[in-house]
């Protein structure tokens, strides 16, 4: 089980709500976790948890929607490089635009998903709920409890 914010001092949460805060720093938030996770994870195994969980979700879900991105933009500009046959080309611009415009709405929502997730966590944990990120903090969890040091 991760360290709970009820054992947790003031001090602990706030540490722990700026770490999660950090999203509000677009593709730079992961900074503010990583400073208070080395800076502080030998003070309080609630700080080392809660700092480690928002550095490891703002380092994936922004490289992830760029990597969906840059992949979907790789291969729409690949496909017109590379010449269509002769009975798409009518269908063409319209279906690209539709693809940039799915994958550009995936990147932003990505970001807005990081950020309220991230807001999400620095406000339930100042109110002194426990936070846990969907998938990512369960599966912490169990690493932390497996014995594994990271």
């Amino acid at each position: 089980m991760s360290p709970s914010v009820r054992q947790a001092s003031q001090d602990e949460r706030l540490l722990a709500a700026v770490a999660h805060s950090g999203a509000l720093l677009p593709f730079l938030g992961f900074i503010v976790p990583l400073h208070i996770w080395i800076t502080q994870r030998d003070w309080s195994k609630f700080v080392h948890f809660q700092a480690l969980q928002a550095l490891i979700y703002q380092l994936v879900m922004p490289s992830a929607f760029s990597v969906v991105y840059l992949l979907g933009i790789w291969g729409l500009y690949g496909t017109m490089l590379g010449g269509l046959p002769d009975g798409l080309c009518d269908a063409l611009p319209s279906g690209l635009m539709t693809l940039r415009c799915v994958l550009v709405g995936m990147v932003l929502g990505g970001w807005g998903l990081t950020i309220t997730l991230g807001l999400v966590g620095a406000f339930r944990i100042l109110a002194g709920e426990d936070f846990l990120y969907p998938l990512l903090g369960r599966w912490l969890v169990y690493y932390m409890e497996g014995g594994k040091n990271i």
